[in-house]
C-alpha cells in the first residue's frame, strides 16, 4: 500500500510509536536524512524515505516532547517497516497521577522495565517453545508499546520480548526476535513491559501510569553493548523517583 502511493523509489519506510501509550506519533515530528535523499510523511505515524543513495543511511528524529534520536536504516525498498520507539522528555505532558523515573546510568543503555501487576497480565494460550517465531496468548486491555516479559511462576527473572501486528484482533503474534527458553502454558506469567534508553550525557527519562500500590518494586534491565543488569527498584506512585544506576 505504501508503495502504491509514491511514483517515485521508496528506500525505506518507518513507523513511529509513543513507548509510553504505544500510540502511533507524528505530529510535532522533524526527521532528517542526512545521507541525502527525502522524506515524506503519511497518515497513522508513518513516515517514508525517498531516493536515498546509500545502502545503510543515517537520520536524525526531533520533537517537543520526545528525546531525539540518531538511527541508521538499511534501505530495502520498503519491503518491511522499521517501527521506531519514541521515549519521553521532561518535556512531555504528565497526566493526573503519572509516576516518573529519572536518573543517571551508563549513555546508551537501554532500559526495559516492568511491574507485576496482576491487572495488566496477561497468559500463554499454548506452550511456547525455544526459537518459534511466533507467541499465542491472552492479554486484558490495551497491548502499549508491544513490550512484555515473559518468566515462569518460580523463577525471578525471564526475558523480554516485542510483538509485531498489534492493531489485529488476534491472540497469536509474530515475535521481532525468538525467545531464548521453552515456556509451559500452566507454569508462565506474562506483563506489559516499556522501553526507553539513556541519552548522551548519561541521564534517563521514564514514566509510569496506573499505579495500584502506593509502593511498588520495578523490574528492570539495563544493557549496553556485551553487558546487562537485572534489578528492582522501589517506586513511590504520584511522584518524581530519582535512581542512579551503574555509570562506569
Amino acid at each position: 500500500m505504501l508503495l502504491q502511493e509514491t511514483k517515485i523509489r521508496l528506500s525505506k519506510a518507518i513507523f513511529l510509536r509513543d513507548a509510553f501509550t504505544g500510540e502511533p506519533v507524528s505530529a510535532g515530528i522533524r526527521i532528517h536524512s542526512l545521507s541525502g535523499g527525502r522524506m515524506e510523511k503519511k497518515a497513522g505515524g508513518y513516515f517514508l524515505f525517498l531516493d536515498v543513495d546509500s545502502s545503510e543511511f543515517e537520520i536524525q528524529v526531533e520533537s517537543p516532547i520526545y528525546q531525539s534520536r540518531k538511527l541508521w536504516l538499511k534501505e530495502d525498498c520498503g519491503v518491511e517497516v522499521e517501527e521506531v520507539f519514541m521515549y519521553p522528555s521532561p518535556s512531555y505532558p504528565l497526566r493526573s497521577g503519572d509516576t516518573v523515573i529519572r536518573g543517571r546510568a551508563k549513555p546508551g543503555s537501554l532500559i526495559r522495565f516492568h511491574l507485576e501487576d496482576e491487572r495488566g497480565s496477561g497468559r500463554l494460550i499454548g506452550d511456547y517453545k525455544k526459537g518459534e517465531p511466533e507467541i499465542s496468548f491472552y492479554h486484558k486491555g490495551a497491548t502499549g508499546s508491544g513490550i512484555w516479559h515473559i518468566r515462569e511462576k518460580k523463577k525471578i527473572v525471564g526475558e523480554y520480548f516485542r510483538v509485531k501486528c498489534l492493531e489485529d484482533d488476534t491472540e497469536r503474534y509474530a515475535l521481532y526476535a525468538a525467545l531464548a527458553s521453552d515456556y509451559q502454558k500452566k507454569d508462565t506469567v506474562i506483563f506489559p513491559a516499556q522501553e526507553s534508553i539513556v541519552d548522551e550525557k548519561g541521564e534517563f527519562y521514564l514514566l509510569l501510569g496506573n499505579l495500584t500500590q502506593e509502593v511498588s518494586m520495578l523490574h528492570y534491565i539495563l544493557g549496553s553493548a556485551n553487558e546487562e543488569e537485572n534489578g528492582t527498584t522501589e517506586i513511590i506512585r504520584g511522584k518524581e523517583n530519582l535512581i542512579v544506576w551503574k555509570e562506569d
